[in-house]
Protein backbone atom coordinates (compact mmCIF):
# COMPACT_ATOMS: atom_id res chain seq x y z
CA UNK A 1 0.00 0.00 0.00
CA UNK A 2 1.45 3.45 -0.89
CA UNK A 3 2.18 6.03 1.76
CA UNK A 4 -0.84 8.30 2.32
CA UNK A 5 0.16 11.78 3.51
CA UNK A 6 -2.46 13.72 5.43
CA UNK A 7 -1.82 17.45 5.46
CA UNK A 8 -2.60 19.23 8.69
CA UNK A 9 -5.23 21.95 8.76
CA UNK A 10 -4.94 25.14 10.76
CA UNK A 11 -6.37 23.41 13.80
CA UNK A 12 -4.25 20.30 13.18
CA UNK A 13 -7.30 18.06 13.03
CA UNK A 14 -7.54 14.97 10.81
CA UNK A 15 -10.37 12.60 9.94
CA UNK A 16 -9.34 9.30 8.40
CA UNK A 17 -12.03 7.08 6.90
CA UNK A 18 -10.21 3.77 7.14
CA UNK A 19 -12.60 1.23 5.65
CA UNK A 20 -9.77 -0.46 3.76
CA UNK A 21 -7.24 -0.38 6.59
CA UNK A 22 -7.35 -3.82 8.12
CA UNK A 23 -4.00 -4.16 9.89
CA UNK A 24 -1.44 -2.26 11.92
CA UNK A 25 0.93 -2.41 8.96
CA UNK A 26 -1.51 -0.67 6.62
CA UNK A 27 -2.25 2.05 9.17
CA UNK A 28 1.48 2.60 9.58
CA UNK A 29 1.62 3.73 5.93
CA UNK A 30 -0.53 6.76 6.75
CA UNK A 31 1.44 9.89 7.58
CA UNK A 32 -0.03 12.46 9.95
CA UNK A 33 2.03 15.62 9.65
CA UNK A 34 1.86 17.58 12.91
CA UNK A 35 -1.57 16.12 13.69
CA UNK A 36 -2.84 16.90 17.18
CA UNK A 37 -6.38 15.50 16.97
CA UNK A 38 -7.07 12.33 15.02
CA UNK A 39 -10.39 10.63 14.18
CA UNK A 40 -10.23 7.15 12.62
CA UNK A 41 -13.60 5.97 11.30
CA UNK A 42 -14.75 2.52 10.17
CA UNK A 43 -11.41 0.82 10.68
CA UNK A 44 -11.22 -2.97 10.61
CA UNK A 45 -8.01 -3.34 12.59
CA UNK A 46 -8.72 -6.22 15.00
CA UNK A 47 -6.13 -4.99 17.51
CA UNK A 48 -5.10 -1.39 18.11
CA UNK A 49 -1.86 -2.12 19.92
CA UNK A 50 0.67 -0.16 21.93
CA UNK A 51 2.82 -0.03 18.80
CA UNK A 52 0.26 2.15 17.04
CA UNK A 53 0.00 4.46 20.03
CA UNK A 54 3.79 4.81 20.10
CA UNK A 55 3.80 5.60 16.36
CA UNK A 56 1.58 8.64 17.03
CA UNK A 57 3.77 10.56 19.48
CA UNK A 58 2.49 14.02 18.49
CA UNK A 59 -1.22 13.18 18.64
CA UNK A 60 -2.98 14.51 21.74
CA UNK A 61 -6.54 13.26 21.07
CA UNK A 62 -7.68 10.09 19.27
CA UNK A 63 -11.24 9.08 18.38
CA UNK A 64 -11.88 5.55 17.11
CA UNK A 65 -15.39 5.43 15.70
CA UNK A 66 -17.28 2.57 14.10
CA UNK A 67 -15.69 -0.32 12.29
CA UNK A 68 -14.32 -3.41 14.01
CA UNK A 69 -11.62 -2.91 16.63
CA UNK A 70 -12.20 -5.66 19.17
CA UNK A 71 -9.00 -5.28 21.21
CA UNK A 72 -7.15 -2.18 22.37
CA UNK A 73 -3.83 -2.23 24.19
CA UNK A 74 -3.35 1.29 25.50
CA UNK A 75 0.11 2.68 26.09
CA UNK A 76 0.95 6.35 25.59
CA UNK A 77 2.78 9.04 27.52
CA UNK A 78 1.50 11.91 25.35
CA UNK A 79 -2.17 11.22 24.62
CA UNK A 80 -4.60 13.35 26.65
CA UNK A 81 -7.96 12.21 25.20
CA UNK A 82 -9.09 8.80 23.96
CA UNK A 83 -12.62 8.14 22.70
CA UNK A 84 -13.70 4.67 21.54
CA UNK A 85 -17.22 4.72 20.14
CA UNK A 86 -19.08 1.70 18.76
CA UNK A 87 -16.08 -0.23 17.49
CA UNK A 88 -17.16 -3.63 18.79
CA UNK A 89 -14.52 -3.41 21.51
CA UNK A 90 -14.47 -6.49 23.75
CA UNK A 91 -11.05 -6.40 25.38
CA UNK A 92 -9.37 -3.36 26.89
CA UNK A 93 -5.81 -3.70 28.12
CA UNK A 94 -3.82 -0.93 29.77
CA UNK A 95 -0.08 -1.25 30.08
CA UNK A 96 0.82 -1.30 33.80
CA UNK A 97 2.74 1.70 35.02
CA UNK A 98 1.97 5.30 36.01
CA UNK A 99 0.30 7.41 33.32
CA UNK A 100 0.12 11.15 33.94
CA UNK A 101 -1.06 12.34 30.50
CA UNK A 102 -4.47 10.81 29.76
CA UNK A 103 -7.18 12.99 31.32
CA UNK A 104 -10.26 11.96 29.30
CA UNK A 105 -11.29 8.37 28.51
CA UNK A 106 -14.63 7.74 26.79
CA UNK A 107 -15.60 4.17 25.86
CA UNK A 108 -19.23 3.97 24.74
CA UNK A 109 -21.54 1.55 22.93
CA UNK A 110 -19.14 -1.37 23.09
CA UNK A 111 -19.04 -4.87 24.59
CA UNK A 112 -16.56 -4.67 27.46
CA UNK A 113 -17.53 -7.02 30.28
CA UNK A 114 -14.54 -6.49 32.59
CA UNK A 115 -12.13 -3.67 33.31
CA UNK A 116 -8.42 -4.34 33.68
CA UNK A 117 -7.09 -3.67 37.16
CA UNK A 118 -4.35 -1.64 35.51
CA UNK A 119 -6.92 1.12 34.92
CA UNK A 120 -5.82 2.31 38.35
CA UNK A 121 -2.59 3.59 36.78
CA UNK A 122 -4.40 6.31 34.81
CA UNK A 123 -3.65 8.82 37.55
CA UNK A 124 -4.48 11.96 35.51
CA UNK A 125 -8.03 11.04 34.52
CA UNK A 126 -10.60 13.77 35.13
CA UNK A 127 -13.41 12.31 32.97
CA UNK A 128 -14.06 8.56 32.77
CA UNK A 129 -17.15 7.58 30.76
CA UNK A 130 -17.76 3.83 30.37
CA UNK A 131 -21.49 4.02 29.70
CA UNK A 132 -23.33 1.62 27.38
CA UNK A 133 -21.10 -1.42 27.75
CA UNK A 134 -21.58 -4.80 29.46
CA UNK A 135 -19.45 -4.31 32.55
CA UNK A 136 -20.57 -6.61 35.37
CA UNK A 137 -18.30 -5.70 38.28
CA UNK A 138 -16.61 -2.56 39.60
CA UNK A 139 -14.19 -2.06 42.46
CA UNK A 140 -14.33 1.62 43.37
CA UNK A 141 -10.84 1.42 44.85
CA UNK A 142 -9.54 1.23 41.28
CA UNK A 143 -10.29 4.95 41.01
CA UNK A 144 -8.86 5.90 44.41
CA UNK A 145 -5.56 7.25 43.08
CA UNK A 146 -7.18 9.31 40.31
CA UNK A 147 -6.91 12.49 42.33
CA UNK A 148 -8.29 14.69 39.51
CA UNK A 149 -11.32 12.51 38.70
CA UNK A 150 -14.40 14.75 38.38
CA UNK A 151 -16.85 12.66 36.32
CA UNK A 152 -17.43 8.89 36.54
CA UNK A 153 -20.19 7.56 34.26
CA UNK A 154 -20.97 3.83 34.58
CA UNK A 155 -24.58 3.99 33.42
CA UNK A 156 -26.19 1.48 31.06
CA UNK A 157 -24.06 -1.53 31.99
CA UNK A 158 -24.70 -4.88 33.72
CA UNK A 159 -23.08 -3.93 37.02
CA UNK A 160 -24.58 -6.08 39.77
CA UNK A 161 -21.87 -5.60 42.36
CA UNK A 162 -19.60 -2.79 43.50
CA UNK A 163 -16.89 -3.26 46.09
CA UNK A 164 -14.89 -0.73 48.06
CA UNK A 165 -12.83 -0.61 51.21
CA UNK A 166 -13.70 1.55 54.20
CA UNK A 167 -10.81 3.86 53.23
CA UNK A 168 -12.48 4.78 49.93
CA UNK A 169 -12.17 8.50 49.17
CA UNK A 170 -12.83 9.81 45.69
CA UNK A 171 -11.72 13.21 46.81
CA UNK A 172 -12.69 15.44 43.85
CA UNK A 173 -15.46 13.46 42.18
CA UNK A 174 -18.45 15.72 41.45
CA UNK A 175 -20.60 13.64 39.06
CA UNK A 176 -21.37 9.94 39.58
CA UNK A 177 -23.79 8.19 37.21
CA UNK A 178 -24.85 4.53 37.67
CA UNK A 179 -28.40 4.50 36.28
CA UNK A 180 -29.62 1.45 34.32
CA UNK A 181 -27.58 -1.23 36.03
CA UNK A 182 -28.39 -4.15 38.35
CA UNK A 183 -27.19 -2.60 41.60
CA UNK A 184 -28.79 -3.17 44.98
CA UNK A 185 -26.41 -0.91 46.93
CA UNK A 186 -23.18 1.10 46.66
CA UNK A 187 -20.61 0.55 49.41
CA UNK A 188 -19.52 3.58 51.45
CA UNK A 189 -21.87 5.88 49.61
CA UNK A 190 -21.88 8.83 49.88
CA UNK A 191 -19.25 8.87 52.66
CA UNK A 192 -16.48 8.00 50.21
CA UNK A 193 -17.54 10.82 47.86
CA UNK A 194 -16.84 14.01 49.88
CA UNK A 195 -17.20 16.48 46.97
CA UNK A 196 -20.10 14.80 45.18
CA UNK A 197 -22.65 17.21 43.63
CA UNK A 198 -24.60 15.25 40.98
CA UNK A 199 -25.83 11.65 40.80
CA UNK A 200 -27.99 9.45 38.57
CA UNK A 201 -29.37 6.32 40.25
CA UNK A 202 -32.58 5.35 38.46
CA UNK A 203 -33.48 1.95 37.02
CA UNK A 204 -31.55 -0.26 39.38
CA UNK A 205 -32.76 -2.82 41.92
CA UNK A 206 -31.96 -0.93 45.11
CA UNK A 207 -32.35 -2.53 48.49
CA UNK A 208 -34.99 -0.56 50.45
CA UNK A 209 -33.05 -0.34 53.75
CA UNK A 210 -30.00 0.92 51.85
CA UNK A 211 -32.01 3.63 50.07
CA UNK A 212 -33.56 4.69 53.37
CA UNK A 213 -30.10 4.93 54.96
CA UNK A 214 -28.58 7.16 52.25
CA UNK A 215 -31.57 9.43 51.59
CA UNK A 216 -30.90 11.73 54.54
CA UNK A 217 -27.19 11.94 53.73
CA UNK A 218 -27.97 12.91 50.13
CA UNK A 219 -30.43 15.53 51.36
CA UNK A 220 -28.16 16.93 54.07
CA UNK A 221 -25.24 17.28 51.67
CA UNK A 222 -27.45 18.85 48.98
CA UNK A 223 -26.40 16.29 46.39
CA UNK A 224 -28.58 16.73 43.31
CA UNK A 225 -30.39 13.64 42.03
CA UNK A 226 -30.85 14.14 38.29
CA UNK A 227 -33.29 11.29 37.68
CA UNK A 228 -35.94 9.19 39.39
CA UNK A 229 -38.14 6.13 38.86
CA UNK A 230 -41.69 7.07 37.91
CA UNK A 231 -43.26 3.60 38.16
CA UNK A 232 -42.29 0.92 40.68
CA UNK A 233 -43.45 -2.69 40.86
CA UNK A 234 -42.86 -2.85 44.64
CA UNK A 235 -41.78 0.13 46.76
CA UNK A 236 -40.74 3.70 46.10
CA UNK A 237 -38.28 5.42 48.42
CA UNK A 238 -37.50 9.05 47.72
CA UNK A 239 -38.19 8.73 43.99
CA UNK A 240 -36.28 5.46 43.59
CA UNK A 241 -37.77 2.00 43.21
CA UNK A 242 -36.51 -0.39 45.85
CA UNK A 243 -37.04 -4.05 46.66
CA UNK A 244 -37.09 -6.22 49.75
CA UNK A 245 -35.16 -8.99 48.00
CA UNK A 246 -32.18 -8.86 45.70
CA UNK A 247 -33.16 -9.56 42.05
CA UNK A 248 -31.74 -12.63 40.32
CA UNK A 249 -31.42 -13.68 36.68
CA UNK A 250 -31.47 -10.06 35.58
CA UNK A 251 -31.54 -9.75 31.79
CA UNK A 252 -29.43 -7.33 29.79
CA UNK A 253 -30.71 -3.82 29.19
CA UNK A 254 -29.48 -1.30 26.68
CA UNK A 255 -30.04 2.18 25.40
CA UNK A 256 -28.77 2.77 21.90
CA UNK A 257 -27.98 6.40 21.25
CA UNK A 258 -26.68 7.12 17.78
CA UNK A 259 -24.22 10.02 17.85
CA UNK A 260 -22.69 10.81 14.49
CA UNK A 261 -19.70 13.05 13.83
CA UNK A 262 -19.97 15.41 10.90
CA UNK A 263 -16.92 17.29 9.72
CA UNK A 264 -17.66 20.98 9.29
CA UNK A 265 -15.64 23.90 8.05
CA UNK A 266 -14.91 25.04 11.56
CA UNK A 267 -14.43 21.64 13.17
CA UNK A 268 -16.58 18.64 14.07
CA UNK A 269 -20.32 18.69 14.63
CA UNK A 270 -22.51 16.20 16.43
CA UNK A 271 -25.71 14.72 15.09
CA UNK A 272 -27.99 12.89 17.51
CA UNK A 273 -30.13 10.18 15.94
CA UNK A 274 -33.04 8.13 17.23
CA UNK A 275 -32.86 6.86 20.78
CA UNK A 276 -34.34 3.46 21.52
CA UNK A 277 -34.75 2.24 25.03
CA UNK A 278 -36.85 -0.66 26.20
CA UNK A 279 -35.57 -2.30 29.38
CA UNK A 280 -37.14 -5.73 29.86
CA UNK A 281 -39.25 -6.55 32.89
CA UNK A 282 -37.69 -6.94 36.31
CA UNK A 283 -37.00 -10.56 37.23
CA UNK A 284 -37.31 -11.36 40.94
CA UNK A 285 -36.55 -14.61 42.71
CA UNK A 286 -40.23 -15.19 43.45
CA UNK A 287 -41.50 -14.51 39.92
CA UNK A 288 -41.87 -18.15 39.00
CA UNK A 289 -45.67 -17.94 38.88
CA UNK A 290 -47.17 -16.15 35.91
CA UNK A 291 -49.36 -13.96 38.09
CA UNK A 292 -46.47 -12.05 39.71
CA UNK A 293 -46.03 -8.37 38.95
CA UNK A 294 -43.55 -7.26 36.30
CA UNK A 295 -42.79 -4.15 34.36
CA UNK A 296 -44.35 -4.29 30.89
CA UNK A 297 -43.64 -2.48 27.68
CA UNK A 298 -47.00 -0.74 27.96
CA UNK A 299 -45.99 0.68 31.34
CA UNK A 300 -42.78 1.98 29.86
CA UNK A 301 -44.57 3.54 26.91
CA UNK A 302 -47.03 5.17 29.29
CA UNK A 303 -44.10 6.44 31.32
CA UNK A 304 -42.56 7.99 28.19
CA UNK A 305 -45.89 9.58 27.27
CA UNK A 306 -46.22 10.91 30.81
CA UNK A 307 -42.74 12.38 30.68
CA UNK A 308 -43.53 14.03 27.35
CA UNK A 309 -46.70 15.53 28.84
CA UNK A 310 -44.72 16.78 31.83
CA UNK A 311 -42.14 18.25 29.49
CA UNK A 312 -44.80 20.11 27.48
CA UNK A 313 -46.37 21.37 30.70
CA UNK A 314 -43.00 22.57 31.96
CA UNK A 315 -42.26 24.29 28.65
CA UNK A 316 -45.63 26.03 28.80
CA UNK A 317 -45.11 26.99 32.43
CA UNK A 318 -41.65 28.30 31.59
CA UNK A 319 -43.08 30.43 28.76
CA UNK A 320 -45.76 31.85 31.05
CA UNK A 321 -43.23 32.59 33.77
CA UNK A 322 -40.97 34.31 31.26
CA UNK A 323 -43.88 36.46 30.09
CA UNK A 324 -44.79 37.34 33.67
CA UNK A 325 -41.17 38.13 34.39
CA UNK A 326 -40.96 40.38 31.32
CA UNK A 327 -44.11 42.21 32.39
CA UNK A 328 -42.78 42.68 35.92
CA UNK A 329 -39.47 43.95 34.59
CA UNK A 330 -41.28 46.38 32.27
CA UNK A 331 -43.46 47.60 35.16
CA UNK A 332 -40.42 48.06 37.38
CA UNK A 333 -38.64 49.96 34.62
CA UNK A 334 -41.69 52.22 34.19
CA UNK A 335 -41.84 52.81 37.95
CA UNK A 336 -38.15 53.60 38.01
CA UNK A 337 -38.54 56.06 35.12
CA UNK A 338 -41.43 57.76 36.89
CA UNK A 339 -39.45 58.00 40.13
CA UNK A 340 -36.52 59.49 38.26
CA UNK A 341 -38.78 62.09 36.63
CA UNK A 342 -40.29 62.98 40.02
CA UNK A 343 -36.82 63.24 41.52
CA UNK A 344 -35.62 65.49 38.71
CA UNK A 345 -38.70 67.69 39.08
CA UNK A 346 -38.13 67.92 42.83
CA UNK A 347 -34.49 68.83 42.31
CA UNK A 348 -35.49 71.56 39.86
CA UNK A 349 -38.06 72.91 42.33
CA UNK A 350 -35.46 72.97 45.11
CA UNK A 351 -33.05 74.76 42.79
CA UNK A 352 -35.67 77.38 41.91
CA UNK A 353 -36.57 77.86 45.58
CA UNK A 354 -32.94 78.29 46.57
CA UNK A 355 -32.39 80.74 43.70
CA UNK A 356 -35.44 82.77 44.74
CA UNK A 357 -34.23 82.81 48.36
CA UNK A 358 -30.80 84.00 47.24
CA UNK A 359 -32.24 86.75 45.08
CA UNK A 360 -34.54 87.89 47.92
CA UNK A 361 -31.56 87.96 50.27
CA UNK A 362 -29.54 90.03 47.79
CA UNK A 363 -32.46 92.41 47.31
CA UNK A 364 -32.95 92.84 51.05
CA UNK A 365 -29.24 93.37 51.59
CA UNK A 366 -29.13 96.02 48.88
CA UNK A 367 -32.16 97.76 50.36
CA UNK A 368 -30.56 97.77 53.83
CA UNK A 369 -27.35 99.19 52.37
CA UNK A 370 -29.28 101.97 50.65
CA UNK A 371 -31.14 102.83 53.84
CA UNK A 372 -27.92 102.76 55.85
CA UNK A 373 -26.25 105.09 53.33
CA UNK A 374 -29.15 107.51 53.46
CA UNK A 375 -28.99 107.68 57.26
CA UNK A 376 -25.25 108.36 57.13
CA UNK A 377 -25.72 111.26 54.72
CA UNK A 378 -28.35 112.89 56.87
Amino acid sequence: MPVIPMRSKANRFHVLCAKHIESEESLATVMFEEARRLVIEHSNIPTFSEILFHNLPDVEAITLKGGNITTIIFSSDTLSTLRIDKTGLQHLNITPGPNHSLNTLLINRNFITTLPKSIRYLYALSILDLSQNRIEYINLNWFQQMENLLVLDLSWNHIAQMDASSELRLGRLKSFFVSYNHLSQIPWFPIGFPKLERIRLSDNYWNCPWVASVRKQIWDRRIRLFDSDSACSEHSEGGLCCYDRVPVDVPARYELIEIEFQEQADGVGLEFKKVTSEPPPLMMAEQSDAGSERRTCDELRERVRGLKREKLALVKEKSEMEQQYSKKVAAMQETLRSVREDLEAAEQEVTRYRYKERMDLIERTAKINVETGAIGVS
